[in-house]
């Protein structure tokens, strides 16, 4: 580590998020999900040696799946997907993806802050938050 008088203070600029991964049991299935419920489209994914897939997001923003051993328990997570390590994505409104949950009949709460938010989980058990903004 460099002492502070040999230090050179280069400019750091954090531009967003490039993607997020998470750990799926069955990238298929998880593919689907996403596709089916969110609309995100699938994008070209370089062979990494195990399953997965590369979901466009927008702004050049991705959702990574990756089918690999996941450490962490499914039980025991809060029901709250809003009280559990998530990811949050920005919408127009959550009305229609509240209206699709409901019709495919997966389980979401909303925001107990009262914003336009609802949390639900994906197969795995990973919490996804949406949050409107118009």
């Amino acid at each position: 580590m460099p002492d502070a008088e040999n230090r050179v203070d280069l400019p750091i600029e954090v531009h967003g998020i490039d993607h997020v991964s998470l750990l799926v049991a069955d990238a298929r299935e998880a593919r689907d999900f996403y596709v089916e419920v969110l609309g995100l489209v699938e994008r070209p994914r370089p062979a990494l040696g195990f399953p997965g897939a590369w979901l466009a997001l927008g702004g050049g923003q991705m959702l990574h799946l990756l089918e690999l051993p996941d450490p962490d328990p499914v039980e025991g997570r809060p029901a709250h997907g809003g009280r559990d390590r998530h990811v949050a994505l920005r919408v127009t409104s959550t009305a229609p993806f509240a209206e699709r949950l409901a019709a495919k009949g997966l389980a979401y709460t909303a925001s107990r802050s009262g914003r336009d938010a609802l949390f639900f989980r994906d197969p795995d058990g990973n919490a996804v938050e949406l949050v409107g903004s118009p």
